[in-house]
């Protein structure tokens, strides 16, 4: 069966007009009660360099009254989820140990109301105001120039959209966006 090109845009047109438009407006699927995507940086100023990856990042914010063990918290865009990728280009797993906590903290635990934020370039991890910073130092052979989360989503790469994933013991957390409108979806 031969499918028309006028029937294949009419099709596009109506998934995108079914889509989250603005940086305010990002959809999210929630399996992990404790835990919540927030903000998610998609798009450094200027060129997308080396210099300026830690633009990129997703944030995981403890929504509950009690820590969370975060280690193994593993943080993926759309394209590595359809490729079943968890290592390597655009992921990252949290190893045992990597969180950083303040004098006294408890090591992977993640206090309540905190938030852990995974940027993309590179850095020192470290605690300030309730925020958990670790980095990935993505290569720059993944996503562009190790940017990767506004790539597209699924086979189409130019698509304006992409979604996170957070994943922390066989259950999973998605937060889709619409990265035309800006550097930053909440």
């Amino acid at each position: 069966m031969r499918i028309s090109k006028s029937a294949c845009l009419l099709a596009a047109v109506f998934i995108a007009a079914s889509l989250p438009a603005g940086p305010a407006s990002a959809a999210s699927s929630a399996d992990l009660p404790s835990l919540e995507i927030g903000a998610i940086g998609y798009n450094a100023y200027g060129a997308d360099t080396a210099a300026n990856r830690n633009a990129e990042y997703v944030d995981v914010k403890n929504v509950s009254a009690a820590p969370v063990n975060v280690a193994g918290l593993l943080v993926q865009d759309s394209w590595a989820r359809g490729n079943n990728r968890t290592e390597r280009c655009n992921t990252f797993t949290l190893a045992a140990g990597a969180l950083p906590v303040v004098e006294g903290g408890t090591a992977d635990m993640l206090p309540a109301g905190d938030t852990l934020r995974v940027s993309m370039g590179a850095g020192t991890p470290s605690v300030r105001d309730g925020v958990h910073r670790v980095y990935r130092d993505m290569p720059t052979r993944c996503g562009y120039n190790g940017h990767i989360f506004s790539n597209g989503a699924g086979s189409n790469r130019w698509a304006p959209w992409d979604t996170a994933w957070i994943t922390l013991g066989g259950a999973s957390e998605s937060k889709g966006y619409n990265f035309s409108f800006g550097y930053v979806a909440k």
